[in-house]
């Protein structure tokens, strides 16, 4: 416990600051946004409930099984899914329908489901049986009342993940201390963060557990391969993979970056870049191995459901490697030769669109100018950060390596949503694809932030900081403000 004292009290002032305004925005989010507004958190809850209820993971039932008599008789006095996909229809905001919500919560119904948490279910435990502990505490069974204690350890999650995103900074850009809280209050008031950090949805523990990979690994460049960073990274990557498998795209990043990191320590301390190794690869490991032995043979699962794992079902399309390839490769980048997969530009449309804004299920969004804006401000941040690396070529040619890492964890991570993109077309030809998916990079996000910043020097750098921040703020409030509108006008 000392050691994690220690930790902790070198933890910036400033970081802690950063992550008190994330909590703040994610608390206020979690309030504007009414109940399962959030994409699929209905069906979160029902996870969280079979947790909390019957100390069991839900189960797949074909055709799907009914939710627990009181969510689902909640949801129906909602609205809910008359709300979701209607962006003309508020909530329910009239004296009669909040007197139906109200004699609902009184009535003691079940909490008990059929034991299906329909597109949850397949997904590892680990959110869900850390949010069974703000359910349980909750007293008695309303479920507005516990959904929103749910929502604000998201919120908090949302603050430590800000909090991470600093460190990581810390460690990228070591003597330029101006650049790390621009980036981590840019990264607090993105939009689309700060609305997943408001909602119960286990994408949330998932950018915590990526932020703190993404540190530990810049913490290993700047510091060295000992046991203690080799720990780190493996046990926050272990960590990771159990919150949600999507995170299995870092894997290629994370041995890249120990393989290198080994080879630099060689030669000074082979022996604490051997442990180092070794304990990472243990903690990565060893958490997932046990979360598939305990799937297939307690919980009788399949080995990896969801995630990159899933196997296709017929539905009258045929799997083609060659045709996912090239699915993979044009949900990001230009089509260039290739048959058309889709009617649309993803890279414009889906990822740079949806990162600036698209909120509840998919079902709004900002006016169609703030787009236009928003892509010539992105493009001047990203040539200034790209300026900074050319003027900084000398000291960038030295940490190629280490540059090289965080490109194969962007990487990765297309490729495990391209491949869950591509099944899901297969399956049912459904759109699977959400910006929210690439906030595992929010490490990355906030550090072209910050060599914007660290472009203008010690005698503009601030000025530059401070305008990022105040225009991220701007954007955040016309966000909840479009979001006010949406619900409640």
């Amino acid at each position: 416990m000392s050691g994690v004292r220690r930790l902790l009290c070198r933890v910036p002032r400033a970081a802690w600051l950063c992550a008190l305004v994330a909590l703040a925005n994610g608390l206020a989010w979690s309030l504007i946004v009414p109940p399962f507004q959030v994409p699929d958190e209905n069906a979160h809850y029902a996870y969280v409930q079979q947790v909390a209820e019957r100390g069991t993971v839900p189960r797949q039932i074909s055709p799907e099984g009914p939710l627990s008599p009181r969510e689902d008789q909640m949801l129906a006095a909602l609205l809910t899914f008359g709300v979701v996909g209607h962006r003309n229809n508020p909530a329910p905001d009239t004296q009669v329908q909040q007197r139906i919500i109200d004699r609902l919560a009184r009535q003691n119904l079940s909490a008990l489901g059929s034991g299906d948490a329909l597109t949850a279910t397949a997904n590892p435990p680990l959110y869900y049986a850390m949010q069974a502990i703000p359910y349980r505490l909750t007293p008695g069974g309303k479920v507005l009342d516990k959904l929103e204690a749910m929502r604000c350890l998201s919120a908090l999650i949302g603050a430590l993940t800000v909090l991470l995103v600093f460190m990581f900074l810390r460690e990228l850009l070591p003597d330029t201390r101006w650049a790390w809280p621009a980036g981590a209050l840019v990264v607090a008031f993105q939009p689309m963060f700060a609305f997943m950090s408001g909602g119960v949805n286990n994408d949330d523990l998932l950018y915590l557990m990526s932020a703190g990979v993404l540190w530990a690994i810049a913490r290993a460049f700047h510091r060295g391969l000992t046991p203690a960073n080799g720990a780190l990274i493996g046990g926050l990557l272990g960590v990771g993979l159990i919150s949600k498998l999507t995170l299995l795209g870092f894997i290629p990043a994370v041995a890249l970056a120990l393989a290198m990191l080994a080879r630099r320590a060689w030669a000074t301390d082979r022996r604490a870049a051997s442990r180092g190794i070794a304990l990472a690869a243990g903690l990565s490991l060893g958490p997932i191995v046990v979360y598939l032995l305990i799937n297939h043979f307690v919980w009788s699962r399949t080995a990896i459901p969801g995630g990159v794992g899933g196997t296709p079902a017929a539905t009258g399309r045929t799997f083609s490697r060659a045709e996912e390839l090239s699915h993979i490769w044009q949900l990001f980048l230009p089509r260039l030769w290739m048959r058309p997969q889709f009617s649309y530009d993803p890279l414009w449309e889906t990822w740079f669109k949806g990162l600036v804004g698209r909120f509840g299920w998919v079902d709004y969004d900002f006016p169609g100018w703030v787009y236009q804006v928003a892509r010539a401000l992105g493009l001047i941040v990203c040539a200034l950060a790209v300026a900074e690396l050319v003027r900084r070529r000398d000291t960038l040619s030295r940490r190629l390596g280490e540059l090289a890492v965080y490109a194969l964890a962007l990487g990765g991570l297309c490729v495990a949503i391209g491949v869950e993109s591509y099944r899901s077309f297969v399956t049912n030809q459904g759109v699977f694809e959400q910006a929210r998916y690439l906030l595992p990079l929010l490490c990355l996000y906030a550090a072209i932030v910050a060599l914007a910043v660290r472009f203008g020097g010690r005698r503009w750098g601030p000025a530059i900081g401070a305008t990022l921040v105040v225009l991220a703020i701007g954007h955040d409030l016309f966000a909840q403000a479009i979001t006010i509108s949406r619900y409640y006008a």
